[in-house]
């Protein structure tokens, strides 16, 4: 492995990376969301932000693979259909933007619209939004675009998915047939353009095989957790992560001076 990035991994770092991997996945599992945002925070230190996006594509496709069998029984097809189908072009376009954007604004790219999420998404609870086709179909959109350049804008579908009267369960089952989706194509995006080289592709498959075990015992958490324990971790856990991104950003603008 001399000269890929596992050589320049210490069994520390690779040992953080394995952990990271199932724990993260549970808490995935568990909550739908916040999973993908944390493993991509643990990730950052230790290969850097640049790669970060094309690994966790590789790592989210295979875990939301399991997490998609898992709870295929609760699976929604028509809300699939009409966030997939316009979030595909939006992404493809701006995965290609991507190879653009230095290691700052990668990180603040992912602070923002993690964080943003979490006021977006109490805002509309409070509002008890009720969501129409049309805006689920403009979500997507939004959706794709969001996905080319950062982890975890789904969090900006949860109050619209909901709006429209999924259960958790139907949520969890549904966002995660998406995320398959748009992560199997943002992987053959990345890869066409050439930012998934083979020791990137290996990590991330090797993170996504290490994330099973930890979707299917996180599934069974979700069957008991209750909807205000879940909201809560929710909004903890992308708090953190979203303020870890923040943080890099900034150390990225002071190195560079």
């Amino acid at each position: 492995m001399e000269g890929t990035v596992f050589a320049t991994l210490s069994w520390v770092e690779m040992t953080i990376i394995v952990f990271g991997a199932f724990i993260t996945s549970y808490i995935h599992g568990a909550t739908g969301l916040a999973g993908g945002i944390l493993l991509a925070a643990i990730l950052a230190p230790i290969i850097g932000v640049t790669p970060l996006v094309p690994v966790m594509s590789v790592t989210l496709l295979i875990s939301h693979l399991s997490r998609a069998w898992f709870n295929k029984g609760d699976f929604h097809r028509g809300i699939y259909f009409l966030i997939v189908l316009p979030a595909i072009p939006a992404l493809i376009i701006t995965t290609h933007l991507y190879a653009s954007l230095n290691a700052a604004w990668i990180s603040g790219i992912l602070g923002t619209v993690v964080l943003i999420s979490i006021p977006y998404r109490h805002w509309a609870a409070h509002k008890k939004i009720k969501t129409r086709k049309s805006a689920l179909v403009a979500a997507g959109a939004m959706h794709g675009s969001l996905t080319g350049v950062s982890i975890g804008p789904g969090m900006l579908l949860v109050p619209l998915m909901f709006g429209y009267g999924l259960t958790k369960e139907a949520f969890v089952a549904t966002f995660a047939a998406i995320a398959l989706t748009v992560n199997s194509v943002r992987v053959v995006s990345f890869g066409a353009i050439g930012l998934l080289p083979l020791d990137y592709l290996a990590l991330g498959f090797l993170t996504g095989l290490l994330s099973i075990p930890g979707n299917y015992v996180g599934r069974m958490s979700l069957r008991r957790m209750n909807i205000a324990r879940h909201s809560l971790w929710v909004d903890l856990l992308t708090c953190l992560a979203g303020g870890n991104f923040i943080w890099i950003m900034l150390r990225e603008m002071m190195a560079r001076g």
